[in-house]
């Protein structure tokens, strides 16, 4: 089981303060990572720092506004110079509109495409550009979603953005396989966080989730962490390019 140890590497994730991002950053924790927790809310980010060290666990905060995605690699090199080389670098943040194609708004188009699709691409080049030049090999881990496979009405952006997840997985997958870079993506389904409270409490909504997921239920943070700490460590080594879908079986139902 020493394969899917942690212990000695660092550990950077985006939308660490709750939902996906916190149960990841907490499962690293336990898996022996120093942990790097970036969100917009430096409050949060200090809720989950007490809770990883009340476990003995490392973490670090840096409090930032990914929509600054012009800084977004001043960022990358502040965290390595304050916790040193990162080995593992989860995007997770991501945000969602909800409105049909026809009157989607541009500004909100861009908005979620910038922090779904374009703020993974500028931090994951940094990363590798640090893991190029130091000569270290290093895990990508992005969040795809369900959507990357399907749709549904009425969040085209949010679409098209994490279909362009599973995409620039296999796109850095194999340019960067020469330099010992694993690149993969974890595909969620339907999971209770704070960002899908609104129709977790939709009654029909969740009807159809339960209806459409062979499990029969919505997920649960702490189901997606096994994939996350597994991608990430040594047991991994020989997989790149890959969405891994924790869904409850919701792609396999017709």
């Amino acid at each position: 089981m020493n394969r899917f140890s942690l212990n000695d590497k660092t550990a950077l994730i985006t939308g660490a303060s709750r939902g996906l991002g916190k149960a990841i950053a907490l499962a690293f924790a336990d898996a022996g990572a120093n942990v790097v927790l970036v969100s917009r809310s430096e409050s949060t980010l200090l809720k989950v720092k007490k809770e990883i060290e009340q476990k003995e666990g490392r973490a670090n905060i840096f409090p930032f506004d990914l929509f600054q995605v012009d800084e977004v690699g001043e960022l990358f090199h502040r965290i390595r110079a304050e916790t040193g080389h990162v080995d593992i670098l989860v995007n997770v943040a991501g945000t969602i509109f909800r409105t049909d194609a026809v009157d989607f708004p541009l500004d909100q188009w861009q908005r979620i495409l910038t922090l779904n699709l374009t703020v993974p691409f500028v931090l994951s080049q940094s990363f590798a550009r640090a893991c190029i030049d130091g000569k270290h090999p290093g895990k990508i881990i992005n969040i795809a979603s369900l959507l990357s496979e399907a749709a549904r009405p009425g969040i085209p952006a949010y679409t098209a953005s994490k279909g362009g997840i599973k995409q620039l997985t296999m796109a850095l997958a194999v340019e960067w396989a020469k330099y010992k870079i694993n690149v993969n993506a974890i595909g969620p389904g339907y999971f209770e966080t704070e960002l899908t409270k609104p129709l977790v409490d939709d009654k029909a909504f969740t009807r159809w989730v339960k209806e459409s997921t062979p499990i029969g239920r919505w997920g649960l943070p702490d189901e997606l962490t096994g994939a996350a700490v597994f991608l990430a460590s040594a047991a991994s080594d020989f997989i790149t390019g890959q969405t891994i879908y924790v869904d409850g079986g919701w792609l396999a139902n017709l």
